[in-house]
């Protein structure tokens, strides 16, 4: 029985393949292999053109993958154009995307074995621009923004239902908040700036402040405090620049700045 249905669910995989090659191939694409083509891009990378033997491909091909798979593109010119398809050596698609002018542009989703999509992704010019999920089974699990190839804007994480973290990026560098969860109560949350911690930087516990602290460029800089449970201060310490330092060097310190 079981058997039976493996035959069953492979032949039904197989003619959604046909049939998906009929729809978009209407006739039998030309097999070549990609490190055999001239690959040429403009100056800003925007646009690529395929030639092989100093012409430009024109039509429909099969393009072998190193792993056992393949892809299917229609080329214009040149230029990879509308819908592609990635295959994996049993035949199943595994991503489906879109280019123009020879680079990606829109959206690419890439599928699990049960033909679920387990990542989406928008692009232009070549470049991730929009948002990236990825998922496991149903449940998103990463949605980022990007701008140009990098990531830009709100960044989340989840396991599950629950959020993990929540972080801010500016040309893939953090600025801004970053904040931890677990069961949805926040556990730390950090500031950034190009990366490096800067500003005020939190550790929760059970839902409380428990110890907080400032930051410059990476280094702990000003008052710390550790909290005790009713939210009164337990004890402080003092820092200049990833060194602590006694209170009256660090008032000191603050002295002079002001001068």
């Amino acid at each position: 029985m079981k058997i039976h249905q493996k035959i069953v669910k492979t032949l039904s995989c197989t003619f959604v393949f046909l049939g998906l090659t009929a729809n978009v191939f209407a006739q039998l694409p030309e097999e070549i292999k990609w490190e055999h083509l001239l690959k040429t891009y403009n100056r800003d990378s925007t646009e690529m053109i395929l030639s092989l033997n100093d012409k430009p491909l024109q039509g429909q091909y099969k393009i072998p993958a190193d792993e056992g798979g393949f892809a299917l593109y229609t080329i214009n010119k040149g230029f990879i154009t509308g819908e592609a398809f990635w295959y994996t050596q049993g035949g199943r698609m595994e991503c489906k995307l879109h280019y123009k002018n020879g680079v990606r542009n829109g959206l690419k989703e890439n599928y699990d074995s049960d033909n679920n999509v387990w990542l989406r992704q928008e692009y232009k010019d070549g470049k991730q621009d929009g948002t990236s999920e990825m998922y496991k089974g149903s449940k998103i699990i990463n949605k980022s923004g990007y701008k140009a190839g990098k990531k830009h804007g709100l960044s989340l994480t989840y396991s599950g239902d629950q959020l993990t973290t929540e972080a801010y990026y500016e040309n893939d560098l953090r600025n801004g908040a970053h904040r931890v969860f677990n069961n949805g109560k926040i556990i730390t949350e950090n500031n950034y700036k190009d990366d490096l911690q800067n500003g005020l930087s939190t550790t929760y516990a059970q839902g409380k402040k428990s110890m907080d602290a400032t930051y410059e460029k990476g280094k702990r800089h000003g008052v710390s405090h550790m909290y005790k449970p009713d939210g009164s201060i337990l004890f402080e310490s003092y820092y200049l620049l990833g060194e602590k330092v006694t209170k009256a060097a660090f008032e000191e310190y603050q002295q002079s700045d002001k001068k």
